[in-house]
Formats: structure tokens, sequence, C-alpha cells
């Protein structure tokens, strides 16, 4: 989609060049030029409304949508896993386990042996490398979207565009992961705020925040 930066541009070159042309008609036959310029104006926003503005503006919005799938497929694997490690696979609707309220709650409680279910989970990605690997993939197949939606949709939108790119950054970073205390502990932080959306200036938030910035993205 055109920078909204150039479309004014264009605006303002159209509106000169159109004041040009009545100053310059010959026999001051204004309403004939201006005739002509407003059925060429209207004509013009035609074509690019059908042409241009309308198919992009499907065109995002549909991969936005196929982003905000995989957002939670990335999600609903990550969970299964968690549920393995923390040994709560008896929690039947793991679709609630989407609202960040809910994991939230059911992780920061014990299981049924009486054992907190996310320090199960940090025990299980440190003490198991082959589940570390299984979220870090599914980490690296996530940021694999973040990049395709930011080359593929023009994000005119700073907010948008710098939190995918920091998200990103994370992302790589955490990759690098390695079955260690210091390691696991701050990887596993970082899923924490994924999860249920905590962060050290707001706290918890009632809203996903990538949710919030996949909404600005399809009005930008």
């Amino acid at each position: 989609m055109i920078d909204r930066r150039f479309q004014i541009g264009i605006l303002v070159a159209a509106i000169g060049a159109l004041v040009v042309g009545i100053l310059t008609v010959p026999q001051r036959d204004y309403m004939s030029i201006i005739h002509s310029v407003c059925v060429g104006f209207v004509l013009s926003a035609i074509f690019y409304f059908l042409v241009v503005f309308l198919p992009e503006s499907r065109r995002k919005k549909m991969i936005c949508s196929a982003f905000a799938v995989q957002y939670n497929q990335f999600r609903s694997n990550c969970i299964g896993t968690f549920l393995i490690l923390s040994n709560s696979q008896e929690y039947q609707q793991r679709e609630n386990l989407l609202d960040k309220s809910e994991f939230q709650r059911y992780f920061k409680n014990n299981n049924a042996s009486g054992k907190n279910r996310w320090d199960e989970v940090e025990n299980g990605i440190q003490g198991n490398e082959f589940y570390l690997r299984e979220i870090v993939y599914e980490l690296r197949m996530f940021n694999e979207e973040i990049k395709s939606i930011r080359n593929a949709v023009y994000l005119g939108d700073y907010e948008v565009f710098n939190f995918l790119n920091r998200f990103s950054q994370a992302i790589h970073r955490y990759e690098l992961t390695q079955p260690e205390y210091d390691d696991i502990k701050s990887f596993c932080g970082f899923l924490w705020s994924v999860f249920t959306g905590w962060n050290f200036v707001d706290g918890y938030g009632n809203r996903d925040y990538i949710e919030k910035m996949l909404a600005k993205a399809t009005k930008t």
C-alpha cells in the first residue's frame, strides 16, 4: 500500500496542477477545464479504489488473519508441551488456556502432586533438552510468520512495526537458549510474558498485546 505521505504529495501536486491549468486556460474557459478535471478525478479515484486500495486492503486483512491463526497455533502447541511438563494432562479444554488470565491462574497453581505447575515446566525444560528444542522450534516457526507479515504488508504504524521487530529479535536471542539454570530462567520468563501478557511496566494486562498490534496493523 502507498505511504500516506506519498499520497499527500500526490494530492498537493494535483491541486497545484489544477491551479496552473486554470490560470493558463485559453480564452478563460474555466468551466470546461474544471469539468474535465473533475471527471478525470472521479474516474481516477474509482480506478484507484477498485484496482489498488480494495485488493491491497483485502490482502492485508487476509495476511493478518492468517498470522492470528498461526499465533494461536503456536500457543496451542506450546501449551500442550507445558501440560506434559507440569503433569497436568487431565486439563480437557485446552483452548481455554489461550486466554491469558486463565493461563496465569492455572499455571500459578499446583498440580495433583502438590507442585507448582510453572516451576515444573521450568524444571522439565531444563532437565529434558528435547522439550527445550520443541519449544524453540515453535518459536522459530512463529518468528518466520512475523518476518513474513513484515515483508508482505505495509505496516504504516511505527508502533506495530517496532513491536514486531523487537519481538522477532527477542525470539532470535532465545533460540540460543542452553539447558542451564540462568538461560532457562530467562527463557521461561520470556514465555511467561508471552502467554500471560505480563511486563515490568504494566504488570498483567487484560488484553493480548500481540492481538492489539494486529488490530492496529489492519487499520493502517
